[in-house]
């Protein structure tokens, strides 16, 4: 009889102590899952926000017809930010049509920054 009785608590702890495990680890994994989510969403608003900050500086220096040094190494900046959260596309080509403009104002010769 004690021999039945030991094997019998220990089949229950184990089981419980796996039905434990398997509930940490489902709740381990949900955590997992909206963190993964919630960063993703960090990274997309980043992202659209650095976009938005790269076109408005590129746009007024292409209206402009320049773009100052400075202004330059910012635009450089966002966009290397911009580029690490995976963004590309159109606002590489308008960083490009950027870097190609005068770095001095042509009617006064003045920076643009």
């Amino acid at each position: 009889m004690p021999e039945w009785i030991t094997k019998y608590w220990v089949e229950w702890i184990f089981g419980i102590l796996a039905a434990g495990l398997l509930a940490l680890v489902r709740s381990l994994s949900g955590k997992v899952k909206r963190q993964q989510e919630e960063n993703a969403a960090l990274r997309d608003g980043v992202r659209s926000l650095l976009r938005a900050q790269i076109m408005s500086e590129c746009e007024r220096s292409l209206k402009d017809g320049w773009c100052g040094p400075r202004l330059r190494d910012t635009i450089g900046d966002l966009y290397k930010s911009y580029h690490a959260l995976g963004g590309n596309g159109t606002v590489t080509d308008i960083v490009e049509q950027t870097r190609r403009l005068p770095a001095m104002q042509p009617e006064r010769g003045e920076h643009h920054d």
